[in-house]
């Protein structure tokens, strides 16, 4: 079974991680050419898009402070804390994009339809994960205090969970989703053989299925706890699958980089989800406190 500690140092060191290794990406190429893209089509800061290469290299390293801030074995949490807000004030920046950047898909009609938004979706349960673990670090490391932030950590991370599967899961029943997501399962030893079955657009709309029921599985946190653990489950089982196109898909690394571990642009998209893995795992700690009485 899966412990409160366990699942705080799989918070942290999958936050660690993540942003280490993006940190890492945003003195390459690859990250000059996304800050671009973000910059460029920013609407107040479209005009600094030369100074791209010089603004990726600035998050570069603000990511790696935070990364090891939040890793490092470090005797004391004062440091942590010093991390986790670092990340929080950087989710909150990101997730600020929806309303300053183009991340609809104009072709399939604009909002709702949402393109390179999908990455940033990830943010908010990225959010909850580092108030949840971090809360962790406002007394003793490892204590079942609930403070205020591990309370209001909860409701983000499984809005988190649930704005992620609900709303990339309605558009695999989009052509554009089907049409993205095929070299995926074309590579994938674990979907490809459906495509001798069956059009690519019945897959996405299958896949899309099962996101959304683990969407309905998740709302029983409100009338249904077993149908709650069942959804954690479903949810923590997508995401591992997700991550297993990293290893599957030659896409998920930069070629012009000599390939892994040089992360492409669908590489960041997809490593966020062990960030999603480890809210799945923060809330089942959670969920099994619950569900014995260990509430302190």
């Amino acid at each position: 079974m899966i412990s409160t500690t366990n699942a705080v140092l799989l918070a942290r060191g999958s936050l660690a991680l993540i942003f280490l290794w993006m940190g890492v990406m945003n003195f390459t190429p690859v990250g000059d050419a996304t800050m671009a893209g973000w910059i460029g089509g920013h609407v107040l800061l479209s005009g600094l898009v030369d100074q791209a290469s010089s603004a990726a290299k600035a998050v570069g390293v603000y990511q790696i402070i935070m990364a090891l801030l939040i890793g490092a074995p470090l005797p004391t949490g004062s440091f942590r804390r010093i991390g986790f807000i670092m990340l929080g004030v950087h989710c909150v920046v990101a997730l600020s994009a929806f309303l300053t950047n183009p991340v609809w898909i104009e072709s399939a009609g604009g909002f709702p339809a949402i393109g390179t938004g999908q990455g940033l979706l990830k943010y908010i349960g990225i959010l909850g994960l580092a108030m949840w673990a971090g809360s962790f670090d406002s007394s003793r490391m490892f204590s079942n205090r609930h403070s205020d932030t591990r309370q209001w950590a909860r409701p983000v991370m499984l809005a988190g969970l649930l704005i992620v599967l609900a709303w990339i899961g309605a558009m695999k029943f989009t052509a554009v989703e089907a049409r993205g997501i095929e070299p995926l399962i074309r590579t994938s030893p674990f979907f490809s053989w459906s495509l001798n079955l069956v059009d690519i657009q019945v897959i996405s709309n299958a896949i899309g299925v099962i996101e959304l029921v683990t969407v309905v599985l998740l709302a029983g946190h409100w009338f249904n706890r077993r149908l709650y653990g069942y959804g954690l489950a479903a949810a923590a089982f997508t995401f591992v699958l997700t991550l297993s196109f990293m290893a599957s898909f030659s896409g998920s690394w930069e070629a012009d980089l000599g390939g892994f571990p040089a992360l492409s642009r669908t590489g960041q998209f997809l490593i966020k989800d062990l960030a999603l893995l480890a809210v799945c795992t923060a809330l089942w700690a959670e969920f099994r406190e619950y569900r014995f009485g260990r509430r302190a």
